[in-house]
């Protein structure tokens, strides 16, 4: 999951989730979301589940840089992330995520979705540093799993996505044991879309709704109507 989309109403993070926020720049959307984004995230507190801003993009004491995606069978391996995996693993909510196709050109880029799901979504982890300046800064990655069928002929790996049933179990302890145990997303096959979408996302300063609406429709395209 090199990019992703944020767009999920305010309503459904919170019911999906079991969160609470009086923040609204909390769901701004964000139709193009890049490593170093702050972004939501879902974690777990000492009064149950909470919403905060979280920058992508692991990092640990003396700034070292964890990454934006971890593979899980990596992490399974890997003490330092299983360790942080138990103490403070973390939900991403997502509405979809792109995909590059390497064409004879520039690549193209494709937009994935769940379907069936007003937000969806993705096992991650996160970590509070101190910054050069002694500000705490809180950090995150994603988990990825290897890419069902439809996501295959794109790229061989794709975001690790939990079941509703699985975030309790997730956000309590229980990911380094999920992480052991594997993901798939293969059931999801039938959930799931995907389709081209303009080349304008290429150019992460370009951030608006129109990134995501299938390449036929916009032909012609040259970026949003200016007011």
């Amino acid at each position: 999951m090199k990019r992703y989309v944020f767009e999920a109403d305010k309503l459904d993070v919170e019911s999906t989730f079991g969160v609470k926020s009086d923040s609204q720049i909390l769901y701004e959307p964000n139709y193009n979301v890049i490593p170093g984004a702050t972004m939501p995230i879902i974690i777990s507190t000492e009064e149950g589940r909470g919403i905060v801003q979280s920058v992508w993009g692991l990092k640990f004491e003396g700034e070292d840089d964890g990454g934006t995606r971890i593979r899980h069978e990596d992490a399974s391996e890997n003490e330092s992330v299983m360790k942080l995996l138990k103490q403070s693993p973390c939900i991403i909510p997502i509405s979809g995520f792109y995909k590059w196709k390497e064409s004879v050109e520039d690549p193209l880029p494709f937009y994935l979705r769940v379907i069936t799901r007003d937000v969806t979504a993705v096992a991650g982890v996160c970590n509070v540093f101190q910054n050069k300046e002694g500000r705490s800064v809180h950090t995150f990655a994603a988990l990825t799993m290897a890419a069902n069928p439809l996501v295959e002929p794109l790229d061989d790996r794709m975001p690790a996505i939990l079941e509703e049933k699985d975030f309790g179990p997730w956000l309590s302890e229980g990911a380094p044991e999920m992480v052991k145990n594997g993901f798939s997303g293969n059931h999801l096959l039938p959930d799931m879309t995907v389709f081209r979408v303009p080349e304008l996302v290429n150019d992460p300063s370009n951030n608006f709704k129109e990134l995501i609406q299938p390449i036929p429709k916009l032909r012609n395209y040259d970026g949003p109507d200016e007011d």
